[in-house]
């Protein structure tokens, strides 16, 4: 798989320094930036034009996810975000397609469907869990 360049945000630290981790030595990917809030993410937009791939916590404070997806996606509207959420059961499919995301991924599940995640979304296409809610 070719090397892809991605942008992580999440307001928890630990697990960004985690997800970081993962794609830069074992999935072998590049991480270009990271913010722990969708503020702090648009604030620093102009410099994350090169990314292949956006991870976007749902739930962050000053912006959540979807509010800054959905604003990113307003002057960067080719750009892939898939969502990283810990609550399945407050994630609706629709409102999550409708804000633009291209897949969605549980942290529960992060390091079991993040690679099929990424390759789905990369080759154009939808990635979202089967149980999440319509």
């Amino acid at each position: 798989m070719k090397k892809l360049k991605f942008i992580v945000v999440d307001d928890n630290v630990t697990f960004l320094n985690g997800i970081v981790f993962y794609l830069e030595n074992i999935l072998l990917h590049e991480v270009i930036g990271y913010a722990v809030n969708g503020k702090e993410f648009l604030d620093q937009k102009e410099s994350f034009y090169e990314a292949d791939i956006i991870l976007m916590d749902v739930q962050m404070p000053e912006f959540n996810g979807i509010e800054a997806t959905q604003r990113y996606l307003s002057i960067y509207h080719n750009a892939k975000v898939i969502a990283v959420t810990n609550f399945p059961d407050i994630v609706y499919l629709r409102e999550l397609i409708n804000a633009g995301f291209k897949g969605c991924v549980f942290k529960n599940r992060i390091y079991e469907d993040l690679p099929a995640a990424i390759e789905t979304v990369r080759k154009e296409n939808l990635y979202f869990p089967s149980d999440i809610k319509l």
